[in-house]
């Protein structure tokens, strides 16, 4: 319970960009390493986890509506199923006044392109975590690029992606604030 306790702290002191940006990633890490190193239990590590995912929607739904750009689909392919990533980036993205729409986490790729057509997004953001085999990303986003609709770009984010390539048509965020700052570039150029 007191790490529970921790985290809200931290989330109203803080403010929801310091949290997603700095607490919650600093603290995930040294749950994960408390982990690999046995001090943590995998119980714990997961509790944890579902903690900060909770904490995370509840902040999400207390942000003021309104009119929002640009419209983000935020989602992970097969076989992706870390849900935390997408999150933050949520988070962040909304905080920046951007429309978010989750779809939670493997998406077939068909359905990506479906949904980013019926959405009319101006955006589709993956998350790819460091667990993902990195071999399959540039495939996957090559395919993406393939199906989703001429006025969608594609970005892909999460420490999955920090040794990708730069590719074509597709847009890499390592970090958060990657995140952010090609949301600014997005609105610039359309300014």
């Amino acid at each position: 319970g007191d790490r529970v306790a921790e985290l809200r702290a931290r989330l109203l002191r803080d403010g929801l960009r310091q949290f997603v940006t700095r607490a919650a990633p600093a603290m995930l890490a040294a749950v994960g390493n408390g982990w690999a190193q046995g001090q943590v239990e995998v119980f714990e590590e997961h509790l944890f986890t579902e903690l900060t995912k909770r904490l995370l929607r509840q902040a999400i739904a207390t942000l003021p509506g309104g009119s929002r750009s640009p419209r983000i689909v935020l989602t992970s392919v097969p076989d992706e199923p870390h849900v935390l990533g997408l999150l933050m980036a949520e988070a962040l993205l909304a905080l920046e006044g951007a429309e978010c729409i989750p779809l939670g986490t493997q998406m077939p790729l068909l359905e990506i392109g479906r949904a980013a057509e019926a959405h009319r997004a101006d955006i589709v953001a993956l998350s790819f975590s460091t667990a993902f085999p990195q071999r399959q990303i540039p495939g996957l986003l090559q395919q993406l690029c393939l199906i989703l609709p001429a006025g969608s770009e594609l970005w892909a984010g999460g420490g999955g992606v920090a040794r990708v390539a730069k590719m074509a048509g597709v847009i890499l965020l390592p970090s958060l604030d990657d995140a952010v700052r090609a949301l600014a570039e997005w609105r610039a150029a359309r300014s």
